[in-house]
């Protein structure tokens, strides 16, 4: 593996999760994207599950209190459904295809960003099962965008932002632990690559996650979205011209 891939695999996931400090979700959202210009989308997607999954067991504490289990308990069953259909996907599709509708994803969960960041108005729980499914195709298919219909459920669900932030975390645990097991059996988790590239970028994770959590609360929410925002479609626009471009 070239040294600027991993150099820019290294600052990619700087930035994805200091993002995620700041704001408890989008590190996937925003790497996958720019990964793919470095690396293959078989290794960027195991390679973000396992930081995701580390980073999470790392700040589990800080929102401990703040988790709904009720929640959890509702969205987890759609989830794993999601999670298999999403895997299959990404282990039987060509990569062209994948690219493009990732590209297309991410624009619009962008754009949503930018447009309406936080929950509105309150919803049923039954929603839970819509949100839970195509969190976990997302999440298996592509390790990205699987946070956004996630959190646009908890965010009309649950008005503070900590208990959003803390329930999200809490069923990250259970989400990125079934997709681990899931990858493992499917072979993804095999290639020697992959584990090169958790060694040498785990240290920007730390870095990045560190210096997030010290900013949450220090920025706003709405600003901290619409840098969300803003990059989403920045990184959804590259992929698209990675996936058609000369």
């Amino acid at each position: 593996m070239s040294a600027e891939a991993l150099i820019g695999a290294s600052l990619i996931v700087f930035l994805a999760f200091f993002v995620r400090g700041i704001s408890g979700f989008g590190s996937a959202t925003i790497a996958i994207p720019l990964l793919a210009h470095f690396i293959a989308l078989k290794l960027a997607v195991p390679l973000l599950l396992i930081h995701d999954l580390l980073s999470t067991l790392a700040t589990a504490s800080i929102d401990r209190r703040a988790i709904d289990k009720s929640e959890i308990a509702a969205l987890l069953p759609p989830a794993v459904v999601g999670v298999i259909i999403g895997v299959t996907l990404l282990v039987t599709l060509p990569v062209q295809p994948l690219l493009a509708t990732l590209g297309a994803l991410v624009i619009v969960f962008g754009i949503r960003t930018l447009l309406d960041p936080q929950g509105r108005a309150p919803i049923s729980r039954l929603w839970a099962v819509p949100a839970g499914l195509a969190g976990g195709a997302l999440g298996g298919a592509f390790g990205s965008g699987a946070a956004t219909p996630y959190m646009i459920y908890l965010t009309h669900r649950l008005a503070d932002k900590s208990r959003v932030r803390g329930t999200f975390s809490g069923f990250a645990i259970f989400d990125y632990t079934f997709r681990v097991i899931t990858f493992a059996v499917t072979g993804l988790l095999l290639s020697g690559e992959l584990y090169v590239l958790l060694a040498v970028t785990l240290p920007a994770l730390m870095l990045g996650l560190y210096l997030g959590n010290k900013l949450h609360g220090r920025i706003s929410t709405q600003r901290a979205f619409q840098v969300i925002g803003s990059l989403l479609i920045v990184s959804g626009l590259s992929l698209l011209w990675k996936a058609y471009g000369p």
